[in-house]
């Protein structure tokens, strides 16, 4: 469990409140050069284990800048028993504010099981996004589509109206490689910007990154690679994109 409280306290954004379980932990806080409050969320743990539950909860009031990052991957172990680790986050921004969580990549291993539910609920003039990616397993060693399940839903709300949501479900069963959502690719990305003006110029690098506005007003990402540095990097750009058109907002100078 970890729950985080930020506000602004002198004119500088810092976390009020936390509240830390094991395995999920936070480390010192470092302040960037451009104002924002950036976090790393740690689990010294080797992974997470079929039947874990892990709850984190974010709250961020009006002015406050946050940047949420996970200090490592996700790797999800093995499930002998078939039942799924799970993981719910919930995120509340005020008007104001603004929070992006981009964690490291999740990697499901052999005979694991995932499910993630992610829920941000933000005032009118909240900014928010969200990047995440997800490996077809451990591909350095030929460990490809070998997990039992992966499941994610995503919903982001402005004022109580869903302005979008991306649900996953992805069981690989027999097949080493996806016929439909990845093809013969190994990496996969997603995203959503939310807040500010829609900007003319969206990301896309053909064979790579596609993006789109939903019905709602979101900026979404999706993309695939053969290779995680590749998709990466793309994504990385395409982040600093919009966060210049939509916040008019410097790229993001993680300190680690």
């Amino acid at each position: 469990m970890l729950h985080l409280h930020f506000g602004v306290r002198g004119g500088r954004t810092a976390l009020l409140r936390d509240t830390q379980k094991a395995p999920l932990m936070v480390i010192r806080p470092f302040e960037l050069p451009c104002g924002t409050l950036m976090v790393f969320i740690v689990n010294p743990t080797g992974g997470v284990l079929g039947g874990d539950h892990a709850e984190i909860r974010v709250t961020v009031e009006a002015g406050a800048q946050v940047l949420i990052l996970t200090q490592s991957a996700t790797r999800v172990q093995p499930s002998p028993d078939g039942r799924p680790a799970t993981q719910d986050v919930h995120f509340t921004v005020a008007a104001g504010a603004r929070l992006e969580f981009h964690p490291e990549r999740t990697i499901p291993f052999a005979g694991s099981a995932f499910t993630q539910t992610l829920t941000a609920e933000l005032e009118v003039g909240a900014q928010f996004a969200l990047t995440e990616t997800l490996a077809s397993g451990r591909v350095q060693t030929g460990e490809r589509l070998a997990f039992l399940s992966y499941e994610s839903r995503v919903q982001v709300s402005v004022a109580g109206r869903r302005v979008y949501l991306d649900r996953q479900r992805l069981v690989p069963g027999e097949f080493t490689r996806a016929p439909g959502v990845w093809s013969g690719q190994d990496y996969q990305a997603s995203g959503v910007f939310v807040g500010g003006p829609v900007p003319a110029d969206l990301p896309d690098v053909p064979g790579v990154l596609a993006s789109g506005v939903s019905a709602g007003g979101a900026v979404w990402l999706r993309g695939v690679a053969a290779r995680g540095p590749v998709l990466d990097a793309t994504l990385s750009g395409a982040r600093d994109q919009l966060r210049a058109a939509m916040w008019h907002a410097p790229p993001v100078q993680v300190r680690r």
